[in-house]
């Protein structure tokens, strides 16, 4: 199967890693690829090293937060591509290896901005064994994989706090 997690408001990952819980709370066996998540702020690492007997994680992406300024970095540089090609071909690797569940977290995302292109994107769906369930996040899916996928959750935005100028909260949102 072919899942997807999409939309604009907040909770894409946090919804595939509860797809990911589930899945190893079934002893079935489970990978996480992180895409264009590099950096050691965020929260749910923490919690997943504590799974590693269950859950096999890789983070692939240099940082974008400082978490002391509050800032983001927008822009990218090569190493974020080679990063994210870095990504797509771990995909690739445990595609070989029996994998029930492989979640690729931001992976809609990155190709959005260009780390990684259209075609790998369409050849790590294609090459998905029938017995491996993917799971993609991000947001704005082309159509292309719209169509493809045997299922989408939309995650739409209603309120948020970031519009009234609240910082990220530790917690919450890393």
């Amino acid at each position: 199967m072919i899942l997807v997690v999409t939309g604009n408001g907040k909770g894409k990952t946090t919804s595939a890693l509860g797809t990911a819980l589930r899945a190893a709370g079934w002893d079935q066996r489970v990978a996480i690829v992180f895409f264009d998540k590099g950096g050691a702020h965020y929260g749910e690492q923490k919690t997943l090293d504590s799974l590693a007997k269950k859950i096999d994680v890789f983070r692939f992406g240099l940082a974008r937060f400082d978490e002391k300024s509050k800032t983001f970095r927008f822009d990218n540089v090569p190493g974020d591509l080679k990063q994210a090609e870095a990504g797509v071909e771990k995909v690739l690797e445990l595609y070989g290896k029996d994998y029930f569940l492989v979640v690729c977290d931001e992976l809609i995302n990155a190709l959005n901005l260009g780390l990684v292109g259209e075609k790998r994107v369409q050849e790590l769906v294609e090459k998905c064994p029938p017995t491996t369930h993917l799971l993609l996040t991000g947001r704005n899916v082309p159509t292309w994989l719209t169509e493809r996928a045997d299922l989408i959750s939309e995650i739409q935005e209603i309120k948020h706090y970031f519009r009234q100028s609240i910082d990220a909260i530790k917690g919450l949102d890393y």
